[in-house]
């Protein structure tokens, strides 16, 4: 019995040991109280919301794929990605390409392209956009200034004049350009 004794006071004298040691520990980070400053309490939103993150997080459910709702999902979402709606978009495309005005902007004179273009020209701004000398301040001082360089640039017995080469110039037809075929008809 004795033995048994001596133990339990054995280990009652470590822990108090332990716990005077631990206290002295904590005293050394601590500061005494003459040593802490004053403070105001201010609550802090960014604080309270780090704290609250773990609860909320303990609140949500796992996440985890049950059997029942993959099934259910997959047989809606398949066959409406992989089928309907690509069927839907392609056949609207196509009874769009057959259309009298369809691709209108990307191809030259269609009825619809033809009526946006003179809509344009009813505009007073750009009545006269076709003409070659529309936004000039002097046309006539840009004409003889042609004219002057045209003297001194062309060859020795040429009987071609400035006036005449824009007048043929204005009322060309090139094949290739699809304007000017508009405008002639």
């Amino acid at each position: 019995m004795a033995t048994q004794r001596r133990t339990g006071l054995l280990a009652l004298l470590l822990a108090g040991v332990a716990a005077v040691a631990a206290l002295q520990l904590v005293a050394c980070f601590v500061p005494s109280p003459q040593a802490q400053p004053s403070f105001s309490f201010r609550l802090s939103p960014q604080v309270a919301a780090s704290a609250a993150l773990p609860v909320l997080t303990m609140l949500a459910e796992d996440a985890e794929a049950k059997l029942g709702d993959s099934r259910r999902w997959s047989a809606v979402l398949v066959p409406l990605t992989t089928l309907v709606l690509p069927a839907v978009a392609f056949g609207s495309f196509v009874l769009y390409s057959f259309q009298e005005d369809a691709f209108w902007r990307l191809v030259p004179g269609t009825k619809r392209g033809l009526e946006a273009e003179a809509a344009w020209r009813e505009h007073p701004l750009f009545a006269n956009s076709r003409d070659p000398m529309e936004g000039l301040i002097n046309p006539d001082d840009y004409e003889k200034g042609l004219e002057d360089a045209w003297e001194k640039a062309k060859p020795a017995g040429s009987t071609v004049t400035v006036k005449e080469k824009l007048k043929e110039l204005g009322t060309q037809n090139n094949p290739h350009f699809e304007q000017w075929k508009k405008i002639s008809a």
